[in-house]
């Protein structure tokens, strides 16, 4: 998850308007409210990227796309369309329930599939105001296994230890990222830096389908609809706790990536890769997507 909050933020940080040509799965729709400031209200223009072109824009975020099933290695992440972990552990300990789980060929799905609602950079403040949704992002695993206890106190032995293991499939529908985002440009030398983020995210709904716990009884539903429903409040309920978590985790992983790269290398390194091409031109990329170990 950490790595796709990182790629996401950085695509909207240069984001624009109209929906593409050539990609079907274009995060820019006829409804995308997208935004360049970089006048101040007298009309005067202070030095800022002007050169910026809202279609470079555009196809710099559909190469990104594009690359996602390669992933960003010069960054240390994995391809994220999908993204794939052949084991991966989970320990989660709240209140009485303390679980140890272990998932098995675990892959998350719609990671590239989203919308820029909203997109306003304004660069006399330095700040990036972002709303995005991800309409469809899928997390699932062919086999999983389960060691949970249930300790309503130990000493007295009301203590339930629960074994068990089957399959996972859990969706996030319309997982929707609005805030705002400030930056730190140099003006001679040193990196470009985030100095701040804060971050909305709420959730439409959420469906769970994990077998194997109770069987195939309505327990086992029961367990899906509420495992659900505490996803869904645990997203919309907490707006603060999560916002911080975004900011404490997200900033410092960017800024390291940023550091050593002033604001115009940056640019410079997007605008000529795309260097004699147009808005409609196709988006050629060196990404071939690895093969599927698990085919």
């Amino acid at each position: 998850m950490k790595y796709f909050l990182v790629l996401a933020l950085a695509a909207v940080a240069f984001a624009a308007t109209i929906k593409s040509p050539d990609f079907g799965l274009s995060p820019f729709t006829e409804d995308s409210e997208i935004e360049v400031v970089y006048e101040n209200e007298d009309g005067t223009q202070e030095i800022a990227p002007s050169f910026i072109l809202s279609w470079q824009a555009r196809r710099m975020i559909r190469r990104l796309q594009k690359q996602m099933p390669c992933g960003f290695p010069q960054y240390g992440i994995p391809p994220l369309a999908p993204l794939k972990k052949s084991e991966v552990d989970v320990h989660y300990e709240s209140g009485i329930v303390e679980t140890f789980d272990q998932l098995t060929r675990f892959r998350v799905d719609g990671l590239d599939d989203f919308n820029i609602n909203r997109f306003k950079l304004n660069i006399i403040l330095s700040k990036v105001t972002f709303d995005i949704t991800f309409k469809n992002i899928r997390a699932s695993a062919p086999h999983y296994t389960t060691n949970t206890i249930l300790d309503a106190l130990r000493q007295l032995g009301l203590s339930v230890q629960y074994e068990g293991d089957g399959s996972l499939d859990f969706g996030l529908k319309n997982l929707r990222v609005a805030g705002t985002l400030k930056y730190k440009i140099p003006i001679l030398w040193g990196s470009t830096k985030i100095t701040s983020l804060r971050a909305t995210i709420t959730l439409e709904s959420a469906n769970s389908e994990i077998t194997g716990i109770f069987g195939e009884s309505k327990w086992n539903k029961l367990l899906n609809d509420k495992l659900a429903s505490f996803i869904e409040s645990g997203i919309n309920d907490n707006q603060q706790l999560i916002s911080d978590s975004i900011e404490n985790t997200v900033v410092p992983r960017v800024n390291q990536m940023l550091k050593g790269n002033d604001f115009w290398t940056l640019l410079d390194s997007i605008l000529s890769s795309d260097s004699g091409a147009s808005e409609d031109d196709p988006i050629e990329t060196n990404c071939v997507a690895p093969e599927d170990p698990w085919a």
